[in-house]
């Protein structure tokens, strides 16, 4: 039930995520599940009673649909996957963890410094090129925070990613 669910986002009720505009993430193309170069971002849905707070959930929300796409291409191909760690500054956003957590339906974690993961990774493997011995370079950080699938939030993601994936094919 969407009413029961505790909203998100700051001020966004549960109502007015189901509620969001859709967005297709395909801005520069799109190679998983597609492998279509020439895919296309967009909008769907979006009405004059949307606001910006509707917007920026879309975003996200079709970012991880994105995502949940490409795990799932992981999965079809054989490669089992548990739980995945969340970096990058998404990585400082509680949010954005519970949302993916719930949409891939697995455990998302967070870890000390990981909102520099990125940069951390690119140091690594310099480290390991100039000498460095796996053992030290490839230590797991501690894990800060761990998110698990919301079943109410859950069931309103997989209703939006029904639609999500219809429009790809019917927009192309």
């Amino acid at each position: 039930d969407v009413a029961s669910l505790v909203a998100p986002v700051p001020g966004m009720s549960a109502a007015q995520m189901a509620r969001a505009p859709l967005f297709l993430p395909y801005l520069s193309g799109e190679r998983t599940p597609h492998n279509d170069p020439q895919a296309q971002g967009a909008f769907v849905g979006l009405t004059l009673d949307h606001g910006p707070a509707d917007i920026a959930y879309a975003v996200m929300e079709g970012v991880g649909f994105g995502l949940l796409d490409g795990l799932r291409a992981l999965q079809q191909a054989g490669t089992p996957v548990q739980q995945l760690s969340l970096v990058g500054g998404g990585a400082r956003n509680a949010f954005w963890a519970r949302q993916l957590a719930s949409a891939m339906d697995l455990t998302i974690l967070t870890h000390a410094g990981g909102e520099t993961g990125a940069a951390l990774g690119a140091a690594r493997l310099a480290w390991l090129a100039c000498g460095g011995r796996e053992a030290d370079v490839c230590q797991a950080p501690p894990v800060a925070s761990r998110f698990d699938p919301e079943p109410g939030l859950q069931a309103l993601l997989m209703q939006r990613h029904a639609r999500f994936v219809a429009l790809y094919p019917a927009l192309r």
